[in-house]
């Protein structure tokens, strides 16, 4: 498909080549998860289908596109495996990241090939001790998905010794850090978020970058690409990034219950489980609930995109957005959860996509930036002009 990134691509397009991969994923689904990494043939096709280029800046061949082309290509993968889904959404999402870096910055990971594969954290794990030219990095991270397949990583950190604490977000090559293989959990087991360590690497200045420019849509990247989205926050843009993985896998997960309700036969009645009012009026709320949750996706990718550019970067506006996607996710999960009440044990076998889809979901429900508790307190102390209290 390289031929085809040389010209002008649509939303449509690459919503279309998501559909076409979807049964790849799917096929390869419980074996990634027994891997706990998405296949290499998963990712392949998602970078030869341009994914990875939908937030790259043009000029380095890049599509620059709006969040809801991102958020409608995860959709389409999220039913079939929330994992990949959640590893697609990040490396697009931190080729934006990448766009925010300095020109120098930017030369670098993009010249290779248009894009790059990149997990990281915002989490201050590490310790940067100020040298000529940029800083010697130590230090741990914890969840970085992607890590599989890793070209760069982007992490956070506190300079020693500095007058006032600082974090600053930094780029590191993937040469120099050490991918720690602890990554044994129940839910979403494909990412391979391993904890990853950098022991004395060297890290110029032109790949760092005050986290709060980024926070608040004032990096070096949104002075230099003229586009708007690159003047975007952080973190609206990151919800944005993982919200379709949430609305996708309960939208998957309402396809598998309607399929089940279909075919199942009680062994001891021989009833039909399609012919049971209650069966028909759980499955018609799960149908109804998963429409809503992509009218809510959709409001959302709205608000972000036509908020006023200097509103969005308010923390107000910030925490409200967070606040919103906490809610949806929850609205998600529990959604899934009525779903599994109706199904039967056998959903529980380790081929059964729903009890996958259902591990994955209550996983992410309490990732750190989308559980409900935190979210709603930081819009809650906003409103009531106290800090947040969490990133925003």
């Amino acid at each position: 498909m390289e031929e085809a990134h040389n010209k002008m691509i649509t939303k449509q397009e690459l919503v279309g080549r998501a559909r076409e991969i979807a049964p790849m994923v799917a096929a390869n689904a419980e074996k990634d998860d027994i891997a706990g990494m998405v296949s290499d043939a998963t990712i392949d096709a998602f970078c030869d289908a341009g994914f990875m280029k939908i937030f790259v800046p043009k000029i380095y061949g890049g599509y620059e596109m709006a969040p809801d082309v991102m958020a409608e290509v995860v959709k389409e993968i999220s039913p079939y495996s929330t994992s990949a889904a959640w590893v697609l959404a990040f490396y697009i999402g931190h080729n934006f990241l990448h766009a925010l870096f300095p020109k120098q910055s930017q030369d670098e990971v993009f010249a290779p090939r248009g894009f790059s594969l990149t997990p990281g954290t915002s989490a201050p794990g590490y310790k940067l001790t100020p040298v000529e030219g940029g800083y010697i990095v130590k230090g741990k991270s914890s969840w970085n998905s992607g890590s599989s397949r890793a070209e760069w990583y982007m992490n956070g950190g506190m300079v020693v010794n500095a007058e006032k604490p600082e974090l600053i977000l930094f780029m590191a090559p993937a040469s120099d850090v050490q991918v720690i293989g602890n990554w044994d959990v129940a839910g979403m087991r494909a990412t391979s978020s391993c904890d990853i360590a950098i022991d004395g690497a060297f890290v110029p200045h032109h790949q760092c970058v005050p986290a709060v420019d980024i926070l608040e849509g004032r990096s070096p990247g949104a002075k230099l690409h003229a586009n708007p989205i690159y003047s975007l926050p952080m973190v609206p843009l990151l919800q944005c990034e993982v919200l379709p993985c949430v609305v996708g896998a309960f939208q998957g997960a309402v396809r598998e219950f309607q399929k089940l309700t279909q075919q199942r036969v009680q062994s001891h009645t021989s009833e039909k489980a399609a012919e049971k009012q209650s069966a028909q009026i759980r499955l018609g709320k799960a149908l109804t609930d998963s429409a809503l949750a992509d009218d809510m996706l959709r409001n959302c990718l709205d608000l972000v995109l036509n908020m006023d550019r200097e509103e969005i970067k308010t923390v107000e506006a910030r925490a409200a957005i967070r606040a919103r996607v906490a809610a949806i996710t929850d609205f998600c999960a529990n959604g899934v959860n009525e779903v599994m009440k109706g199904s039967s044990a056998s959903v529980f076998r380790n081929d059964s996509p729903l009890q996958r889809i259902f591990r994955d979901i209550n996983m992410l429900r309490v990732h750190g930036s989308l559980d409900l508790e935190t979210g709603s307190q930081a819009l809650g102390r906003v409103a009531l002009g106290l800090p947040p209290q969490c990133v925003v």
